[in-house]
């Protein structure tokens, strides 16, 4: 996978596009399979992405963290502890909201890869949070 150099503040329109075709075009002509909005930090990482949800052609706009970054914020919430989780939001002009927090050290271009790769094979994905695997601790 190839993506772009992670300064958001220089992307075009088209990388903000949350109209599937557009962005694609985008995509191809660029050479890219998806856009780093912003370099990762180490904990987290603003990544757009093109997929399918529910049967239709989509722009992911994904906010990636690990579960230690989403503990810090304090978003961590539940009786059960934090798990790892994917949280879909309503779509809007720059495509479908998602977050998802993995149980990583660190957010790196390997994880990130490997995270589009899961969101894009799930094909059970629907509208609001899902938590699974052990409680992170």
């Amino acid at each position: 996978m190839t993506a772009g150099s992670g300064d958001g503040e220089q992307l075009p329109a088209a990388a903000w596009s949350g109209r599937p075709a557009e962005f694609s075009r985008y995509l191809a002509d660029t050479g890219q399979d998806y856009v780093l909005v912003a370099a990762p930090d180490d904990q987290s990482a603003h990544v757009r992405f093109s997929g399918r949800f529910q049967g239709q052609p989509v722009v992911w706009d994904c906010e990636f963290v690990t579960l230690a970054a989403e503990q810090a914020t304090g978003r961590a919430g539940g009786t059960q502890g934090l798990r790892n989780f994917i949280e879909i939001g309503e779509a809007g002009e720059r495509g479908l909201p998602l977050r998802v927090g993995l149980a990583l050290a660190r957010v790196d271009r390997p994880a990130i890869e490997k995270m589009i790769i899961m969101i894009r094979n799930y094909k059970r994905l629907h509208p609001g949070r899902h938590e699974y695997g052990e409680p992170w601790a």
